[in-house]
């Protein structure tokens, strides 16, 4: 049986924002997210290479510095091997920065369609297949 869907995103989420280098970020999304993903962001469609941009512009931009801290989520796993399932949740991501600005933090509420890839039940498969996101940063006190 494999790890929750709540426990497999909070760890594949964390590694994707908490990279601490680009190849590893790519890696971590590689290992994350679908390569044919559905993606909304505060209702916008953007394709897979579109979200891997906006991801590794938000970790360079602050220096590989991020840090993620998930406040709620709920999940709900499609049978009891956990390998399918959504979840809707909220994290923040801290530490952002834009350009010449200080210090803010995306307030994210998600939900997420995970599925495995692979037949094979002996291989965690498991990728986020759709996503969306509503997405608002804030200046961090």
């Amino acid at each position: 049986m494999y790890s929750s869907i709540y426990t497999w995103s909070i760890d594949h989420i964390k590694t994707v924002f908490e990279a601490k280098t680009e190849d590893e970020c790519i890696r971590a999304i590689d290992d994350t997210f679908s390569h044919a993903i559905d993606v909304t962001v505060n209702g916008k469609a953007l394709s897979r290479m579109e979200l891997q941009r906006f991801v590794l512009n938000m970790l360079g931009s602050s220096g590989y510095r991020l840090a993620v801290q998930w406040q709620n989520a709920v999940e709900v796993p499609r049978d009891d091997s956990n390998r399918d399932g959504v979840l809707g949740g909220y994290y923040i991501i801290r530490n952002i920065r834009k350009q010449g600005s200080s210090k803010f933090e995306r307030h994210k509420f998600v939900n997420v369609v995970i599925e495995s890839e692979s037949v094979d039940p002996r291989i965690d498969s498991r990728r986020i297949v759709s996503l969306s996101l509503t997405a608002m940063d804030k200046p961090m006190s």
